[in-house]
């Protein structure tokens, strides 16, 4: 009973600091409903569905299968422990002291050079090879106070959120229309699509397209506030060269609108002029 509760808790704190999940999801899961054309029991039978798919998203397993996914292992050998593990509680305990309702965390690692880190659900900050080798000391711990930060404002839960909960429930739904269509084939002998369905994927697709946009744009605030925590913590100038570092490495050709408006980071000059002026680096333009 515990169990339920305390991922009944998550969710409310999720939603409570995510609005347009919620709205996003309700949507999602009317349009699926529409798209069948189920009344009654198909109502509340795919709400049966999307609910037990939530429960996995925000139970042990949906952060285990996002890890998985993600390739993202534990530390193994004595450098990777040596050097990391040092580091990571120090912040940790740092923002424990700060903030005592922060969950347990544990570092882990991904093996690609590509310069990144991440956080997962409420358990698991990552780092790939390429950060732990690219940034100084300094610079790393302010990398994974930001990814803490994560953690602590709910927006790791968002991933989990999107990718499992959403993700089971779309693969039960692929399936069940894939099981109609060949119903449908061995009974008429051939597939048939009518303007109804050609227009149902053109109104999913459109709505997928502005969901996509408005999580992106949450996910993006989300990183401004991330980045705030490091200053919160002392990590502040820290986390500024670390960004002027990834300027420097991961210069690439300018986005279409379209890429820019599904982004889910703002730019790093963005994130720059953001910290900048909140650590007096530069002045606030009115």
């Amino acid at each position: 009973m515990y169990f339920v509760k305390r991922i009944y808790h998550d969710f409310m704190r999720f939603v409570d600091r995510n609005p347009i999940y919620l709205a996003c999801s309700v949507v999602y899961y009317l349009v699926m409903v529409w798209l069948f054309g189920w009344k009654g029991q198909g109502f509340f039978t795919f709400a049966i569905i999307y609910i037990l798919s939530l429960f996995v998203a925000f139970s042990p397993l949906g952060e285990k299968l996002l890890r998985l996914f993600n390739h993202i292992r534990r530390l193994e050998s004595a450098r990777e422990k040596e050097y990391l593990r040092p580091l990571f509680q120090e912040v940790y305990k740092k923002a424990q002291r700060k903030n005592p309702e922060l969950p347990e965390i544990d570092l882990y690692i991904i093996d690609s050079m590509i310069v990144n880190s991440c956080a997962i659900g409420k358990h698991t900050v990552a780092v790939t090879k390429g950060a732990m080798h690219t940034f100084s000391e300094a610079e790393l711990k302010a990398v994974l106070a930001h990814e803490i930060a994560h953690i602590l404002n709910m927006d790791t839960a968002a991933l989990i959120y999107a990718m499992v909960g959403n993700g089971i429930f779309s693969a039960i739904i692929l399936v069940f229309k894939m099981i109609c269509w060949l119903i449908s084939l061995l009974w008429n002998g051939r597939a048939k699509r009518g303007f109804i369905e050609r227009m149902a994927d053109r109104i999913v697709f459109v709505f997928m397209f502005l969901m996509t946009m408005a999580m992106a744009a949450s996910d993006r605030k989300a990183e401004h506030r991330a980045d705030v925590y490091t200053i919160k913590l002392g990590y502040g100038e820290d986390m500024v060269e670390a960004l002027y570092l990834l300027e420097k490495i991961n210069l690439s050709p300018d986005k279409t609108i379209t890429e820019k408006l599904q982004a889910s980071h703002p730019r790093i000059t963005a994130r720059l002029e953001y910290l900048e002026q909140r650590l007096g680096i530069q002045k606030v333009v009115e």
